[in-house]
């Protein structure tokens, strides 16, 4: 009988194991606010805790644009290290379009007794953006735009004021966002390289990096791929890329070892639906 109970119990455990799936930390975009609607669905879908936290609360959309993202990314942190599911890690992050930039720093530089487990980002600027959104390079008002831009947004004050500038790429001046971009040529280990840093993406169990196909906010579009514009405004892949060749933050490794892969889906940016993102989220998540 006491045997009985025993591998009753053991079954009990090994079923239970086998159906639960890491918390979700759901990171907002800019000009946004968490949606709960997204996250209560995540949560029923996968059957596991999942959180999101408006950055800078109830100015949350302001803070999106003008808290630079280290300071963000710091806000972040500590909401997490104060949450009991999150706090010690191993937990997966659904970053839509500015999230996804705030977790790198989430993967990168918050203390966590375990790594992040695996991410999935929507409309992620991973290799920066370089026109403003809706204006594009083929219009003149959009090449007026990031002319201007580009003339002023490596100055200090541009990168502590306004988050986009923390990932702002001008193709024409790379030595510029080397030298002056605060956030994303770090956290790429374009510059100063890390093996901490890729060390925790390589941690990763799986990424999973979605880009719409008709996106007109994160232009390039490619650049949630890990693609990014040349000098001369042609489509680099992201194979083409030093961050992919010389696989400083270990997205070639993983996807080569298949615990990253690249999807995407029609629409404009933040197009999407629920049953899309549990589909596209599930897979990963429950790894």
């Amino acid at each position: 009988m006491k045997l009985l109970v025993c591998i009753i119990a053991l079954f009990c455990i090994c079923t239970a194991h086998n159906l639960t799936t890491a918390p979700v930390l759901v990171i907002h975009g800019i000009n946004d606010n968490c949606d709960y609607g997204i996250v209560k669905s995540v949560s029923s879908h996968l059957e596991t805790y999942a959180q999101c936290y408006p950055i800078g609360g109830d100015q949350a959309k302001m803070a999106s644009i003008f808290y630079n993202i280290n300071y963000q990314g710091k806000i972040l942190c500590d909401k997490i290290h104060q949450d009991e599911q999150l706090k010690d890690g191993n937990f997966s992050i659904l970053g839509i379009s500015q999230g996804a930039v705030i977790s790198k720093y989430i993967i990168e530089y918050c203390p966590l007794k375990h790594p992040v487990r695996s991410i999935v980002t929507f409309g992620g600027p991973h290799m920066g953006v370089s026109f403003a959104p809706t204006f594009p390079k083929e219009t003149w008002l959009g090449t007026a735009l990031a002319w201007i831009i580009n003339k002023f947004v490596y100055f200090n004050f541009m990168q502590y004021l306004v988050a986009p500038a923390d990932f702002w790429r001008d193709p024409t001046n790379p030595q510029g966002y080397l030298k002056h971009s605060r956030f994303l040529a770090e956290a790429n280990n374009e510059r100063n390289f890390d093996q901490n840093r890729k060390d925790l993406w390589l941690a990763l169990k799986h990424a999973r990096f979605v880009k719409w196909e008709q996106d007109t906010t994160i232009i390039p579009r490619e650049s949630s791929w890990w693609g990014m514009y040349s000098p001369d405004y042609n489509i680099v892949s992201r194979f083409d890329t030093e961050v992919y060749k010389k696989d400083l933050i270990g997205i070639r490794t993983l996807e080569e070892e298949g615990r990253a892969d690249f999807i995407s889906i029609p629409g404009d940016h933040m197009k999407f639906s629920h049953d899309q993102i549990n589909n596209i989220v599930r897979p990963v998540f429950t790894q």
